[in-house]
């Protein structure tokens, strides 16, 4: 069985949340619903928690949606992301893995600007076991309480807690992550914004329309 764990700070501009959720409908999964400050009528759980947006209350939605899920797999969804059917067909051949959908384009809001690098890397497009996923976030907010936020987002990767597995696959089409003035993560919008230009590889710039799969 699999579920989508969605998590929103609802901080964004309210077109953005409401075309990315009328997406994620699309998907035919149940979806997990955990929402900043404000209940929404979505997904076939939902609940809210009370705090200050930050990438700390980003992980404890994350846990809290964990803890709900009954899933064998989890999707983790974020509201600024466009995701198309076909990144849901994925089930991870290994429940010690976290499995990264690299095939995602980033859209720029405000005038559709599109590109993506070779490493898209994201927490926005896991799907992991609900168990490696619940293990990771449970260490993981009790290190953030500890010790402070360290800038590291994603399972697998430049993490001390949890399993070190990633792995990476395609879907058939992208999903598109919006980059919008409210992202929690800084955007960069050229090759020459990489401090660390490893970042950089395969930077590739397209006509949103062009988006294989979509229309805009």
């Amino acid at each position: 069985m699999k579920q989508i764990v969605y998590y929103t700070c609802n901080t964004h501009k309210p077109e953005i949340d409401e075309l990315c959720r009328e997406q994620l409908l699309k998907s035919d999964l149940p979806i997990i619903c955990i929402s900043l400050n404000k209940k929404l009528e979505f997904g076939v759980w939902n609940t809210q928690v009370r705090g200050q947006r930050s990438p700390e209350m980003m992980h404890r939605q994350i846990l809290c949606g964990l803890k709900a899920s009954m899933a064998d797999y989890v999707f983790l969804c974020e509201s600024d992301v466009l995701y198309h059917p076909s990144h849901f067909n994925f089930t991870p051949p290994r429940d010690d893995t976290f499995y990264y959908n690299n095939n995602v384009w980033k859209m720029r809001w405000d005038d559709k600007f599109t590109f993506k690098t070779d490493d898209m890397r994201q927490v926005s497009g896991i799907c992991a076991s609900r168990e490696l996923l619940f293990d990771f976030y449970s260490k993981r907010v009790k290190q953030i309480k500890k010790d402070g936020f360290n800038r590291h987002y994603e399972p697998g990767l430049k993490q001390t807690v949890g399993s070190q597995n990633a792995e990476t696959w395609e879907s058939e089409f992208p999903n598109i992550c919006i980059r919008h003035d409210q992202n929690i993560t800084k955007s960069k919008f050229s090759p020459d914004e990489f401090r660390n230009k490893e970042y950089a590889k395969g930077w590739t710039e397209i006509d949103a329309k062009d988006i294989p799969g979509w229309e805009f």
